[in-house]
């Protein structure tokens, strides 16, 4: 019989992990917007062999899903730093933390989608803002601060705070190479006291409250930006 007590419980146990959550997404949401802003200068500047390398990687990156990105990079990544330290070196047997694969491979993972968004905010501003701007007399930074970087954050910022929900939803895999999350610390709760249901309910009800609380905090920001 479902037990309220014993969801409650879970609850308390699994909320521990909440904060490491919070700061895991937001650490791979950054790396994946440096990483995309990368992917989208390279494209809208059309530079040379670079961009055929960047349009390999957003194919590569849509074609594969989530799981075995985080698989490769748990692989690779200690094979990857191995040889660098060899090269320097270092020496080898290097330890690579769990974390470390999983925001590596996760940032890569998102960083397509923030390259587009990135784009679409770029390609969103009409040029004759900036000949307008320029023939003001304002210089590029000027024009970029006081009028199109207001308009391009308004493009940015919802599907931005989108990306991040659903990081915290994606880590929900982080368990496969030992990384503590929500759903890892259910299935830790559920094996303590072999009440599996109420932990996934446990669990649920964090995700579900948790987005709910992120998404007021994230629309009260969003219309902060549009006054900006």
């Amino acid at each position: 019989m479902l037990s309220g007590s014993i969801i409650l419980e879970d609850m308390r146990f699994i909320l521990t992990v909440v904060p490491f959550t919070l700061g895991t997404a937001f650490i791979v949401l950054f790396f994946g917007v440096l990483l995309g802003l990368l992917v989208a200068v390279i494209r809208i500047c059309q530079i040379p062999v670079a961009k055929q390398i960047a349009r390999v990687f957003i194919d590569y990156t849509r074609g594969v899903p989530l799981v075995i990105h985080l698989y490769l990079a748990y692989f690779i990544l200690p094979m990857v730093i191995d040889s660098l330290s060899l090269l320097l070196g270092l020496g080898n047997g290097t330890q690579v933390s769990p974390l470390v694969v999983l925001v590596v491979a996760y940032a890569f993972y998102i960083s397509v989608g923030q390259s587009e968004n990135i784009r679409g905010a770029y390609y969103s501003i009409e040029p004759g803002q900036w000949e307008a701007a320029f023939a003001s007399g304002m210089t590029g930074y000027q024009a970029l601060h006081r009028i199109v970087a207001p308009q391009g954050v308004a493009v940015v910022v919802p599907v931005l705070f989108n990306t991040f929900l659903g990081v915290i939803k994606g880590l929900s895999l982080a368990f496969t190479i030992g990384v503590a999350d929500i759903l890892s610390q259910a299935k830790l709760a559920s094996a303590q006291n072999a009440h599996y249901l109420e932990a996934y309910i446990a669990a649920a009800l964090i995700y579900w409250v948790l987005c709910g609380l992120l998404d007021v905090v994230f629309r009260r920001i969003e219309l902060a930006f549009k006054k900006w």
